[in-house]
């Protein structure tokens, strides 16, 4: 499968994107979500990747609401920290994923100006925003006959100018910019994994999902219920205080077990809404799919990252839910083999880098 982008040429959108040369220099993965900043810069040393840099900076309240920024003036300030300390100059960013829009189309084939003049055209008919206020990526699903099948993702261009403005205020130069689940997708899948997958991002206050076939996301979905959610929930059941029911659901998290039991009923009306929250959305995409695209394949793997992927027993949980083979993910498949190299951030941790890991591959995966 193979993808292609559409950069606007008009515009603020175009200070994001310097002359093609810069697209193979090293640069730093920035994540910024509403609660943290997270970044990865990795280099290339006799032919293999290693990671160069790593930290998470935590933002204070009301910074960010919803992914949009309110004070960009602290975010720069912790921004241009950043590049000191590591001494980097260019990067790659994410955009959160509450503000995207993905749909299919089929289009006719055509040159690359062809196809984005129709995209243009048809872009107010599949999303409540216009082209000349939205930034637009798409990437080819299938190619059929003199047709092929579109998935192409919308972006409002005031946000995503908020995450470039402060980037470059903090002294960066911004090279790319995509949604938070297509650099989590880089990240994750490897080039044999053609399959769809439905990765989840389980973070402090949400979890995010997308759905990537062949490293192309073709779904995302927000749920309003993280690691916080189910934290309280134990507190709450318990009687304890929020940091003493964070120990506790590490320590015995979702195990139906004479040991863990008390944890374990606090915490199960809460994951019993999650897994069945994560089964509507897979069967609304299953039948949106089969709508929009030839592609009739069902989801074939469940990875499971974020800061709290790691809670005992969810795993196997959600794969009972969901009938599906669930698992952790492996953050570094596509950065080095464990054999030749053992980063410095532990595994449990690595978890909460995996969009920053993804967007730091970009610049490395196509220098080769």
């Amino acid at each position: 499968m193979s993808t292609r982008s559409i950069y606007k040429s008009s515009g603020t959108f175009a200070r994001a994107f310097p002359a093609p040369e810069y697209l193979t220099m090293p640069a730093v993965g920035i994540d910024i979500s509403d609660y943290a900043i997270k970044y990865v810069a990795l280099s290339r040393k006799k032919g293999s990747m290693e990671l160069q840099a790593y930290g998470k900076v935590d933002l204070p309240l009301d910074v960010i609401e919803r992914g949009e920024i309110k004070d960009s003036e602290t975010i720069v300030k912790l921004l241009s920290r950043i590049r000191e300390d590591n001494h980097v100059e260019f990067a790659h960013l994410a955009l959160p994923e509450e503000h995207a829009y993905l749909f299919q189309m089929t289009l006719p084939q055509g040159s690359k100006e062809e196809i984005e003049q129709k995209l243009e055209f048809h872009l107010k008919e599949n999303v409540p925003i216009g082209a000349d206020e939205a930034l637009f990526d798409y990437g080819i699903i299938q190619e059929k006959d003199e047709n092929i099948e579109l998935n192409v993702s919308v972006y409002p261009a005031n946000i995503a100018m908020q995450y470039v403005n402060v980037v470059e205020d903090a002294g960066y130069t911004p090279i790319s910019i995509e949604i938070e689940g297509q650099a989590t997708a880089r990240a994750l899948i490897g080039v044999r994994d053609t399959a769809p997958m439905l990765i989840i991002d389980i973070g402090r206050n949400d979890a995010s999902l997308s759905i990537s076939t062949g490293g192309v996301v073709t779904f995302t979905a927000n749920l309003e219920i993280g690691g916080d959610y189910f934290t309280r929930a134990i507190a709450r059941s318990l009687d304890v205080s929020f940091q003493e029911a964070e120990n506790l659901k590490r320590k015995h998290g979702f195990r139906d077990t004479e040991e863990d039991k008390l944890v374990f009923d606090g915490l199960f009306p809460v994951v019993e809404k999650f897994g069945e929250s994560i089964r509507k959305h897979v069967m609304y995409w299953q039948m949106h799919m089969n709508k929009t695209t030839s592609a009739k394949e069902e989801i074939s793997q469940v990875v499971l990252v974020g800061g709290n992927a790691n809670v005992i027993g969810l795993a196997e949980y959600l794969e009972t839910t969901l009938d599906v083979s669930v698992e952790i993910g492996n953050v570094w498949k596509n950065v080095f083999s464990f054999e030749e190299y053992v980063p410095a951030i532990p595994r449990g941790s690595s978890l909460e880098y995996t969009t920053a890991i993804g967007l730091a591959l970009r610049s490395l995966m196509r220098s080769g």
